[in-house]
């Protein structure tokens, strides 16, 4: 049975969900106007310091939306630019569903069925339908994804890293990557994200727009932390080791994956302290932070994919990105 909702209120009310941080703004006048607190908008957001938030920044203010379906219900977290949402259904006892072009998987849990789904850092904001296919039938509905506010950036490069980036062997790294990231099995971890290391400062953003000295413009994949050479670079959730090996661009690189398609990657290692194979519990030490591959200093790029989309891991420190 296919069922199409066309519920533009729902898209309409959706677009209420977010707000775009004005000049002069603070955390505590936004929390003020939209009747909730600074504490649940640092949660929402997955922000280390509330104390910095910069003008043109989009902040979720609220968890999330209900639908009425045929024979249940729908929950779901608001979907932006570059971030991982969560969404749970209820009345149903198997399904998946598809976004952007990406199917997920939908898995039992105590108050029925959830999963995590993405946005691509380069998806244009707008209106996109959600497919969701439970026991035959197909519901259908738009949701909106908000943008993401991001900045930009320029890195000057040394000649040897500016060839580097143009090395040919660059897309097969990618996709060697996205490859070792098993798609199977359900999450292996509840609650947030471990910080991957003691005393780090966030030194570049997830989804800001890079210019790489005189090549060309991406965006930024991960969150950088930078701290001396050599300190403990450690599993950010409970997963398997996929990948440990030198890699021409991540440097020494490890990646965990966590279950549904949910891995992390650690790159720019100086050293690895994991094998293929291994199970790591939350902490584990994987390896000592170092400068190697397309790194113009020390730090950790730490990197989310779910699926094979990177999306920001801020708000992971704060908890799943559940409705």
């Amino acid at each position: 049975m296919r069922w199409l909702l066309a519920l533009w209120l729902l898209a309409l009310s959706a677009m209420a969900q977010t707000h775009t941080v004005a000049p002069g703004e603070t955390l505590f006048s936004i929390a003020r106007r939209y009747g909730t607190t600074v504490e649940a908008l640092v949660r929402l957001n997955g922000l280390s310091d509330p104390n910095r938030i910069r003008a043109g920044q989009v902040l979720r203010v609220r968890p999330g939306e209900e639908v009425p379906l045929p024979r249940g219900r729908l929950w779901y977290a608001l979907p932006v630019q570059g971030r991982a949402f969560g969404l749970r259904v209820a009345g149903y006892r198997e399904g998946w569903a598809e976004f952007l072009g990406v199917r997920y998987p939908l898995w039992p849990g105590e108050e029925g069925l959830w999963g995590l789904l993405a946005v691509g850092a380069l998806q244009g904001p707008g209106e996109y339908p959600l497919r969701l296919h439970l026991e035959g039938e197909e519901v259908v509905l738009p949701l909106r994804v908000a943008p993401g506010g991001y900045g930009q950036e320029t890195l000057a490069l040394s000649p040897t890293l500016e060839r580097l980036l143009q090395d040919p062997g660059l897309k097969a790294e990618r996709e060697r990557v996205v490859a070792a990231c098993s798609q199977e099995g359900p999450l292996r971890f509840r609650g947030a994200f471990l910080r991957p290391l003691e005393g780090g400062r966030t030194t570049s953003a997830f989804g800001t727009r890079r210019r790489y000295g005189t090549l060309f413009t991406s965006y930024h994949e991960g969150l950088d932390f930078a701290a001396p050479l050599g300190t403990p670079v450690r599993a950010v959730a409970a997963g398997v080791v996929v990948l440990s090996e030198r890699l021409k661009v991540r440097g020494e690189a490890v990646v965990v994956a966590h279950g549904m398609g949910l891995c992390t990657g650690y790159w720019h290692l100086a050293s690895r302290q994991v094998r293929v194979g291994e199970e790591v519990r939350p902490g584990q030490v994987l390896g000592r932070l170092g400068s190697t591959g397309l790194s113009t200093g020390p730090h950790l790029h730490l990197e989310v994919r779910l699926r094979g989309v990177p999306v920001d891991p801020a708000p992971f420190f704060s908890g799943l990105p559940l409705p």
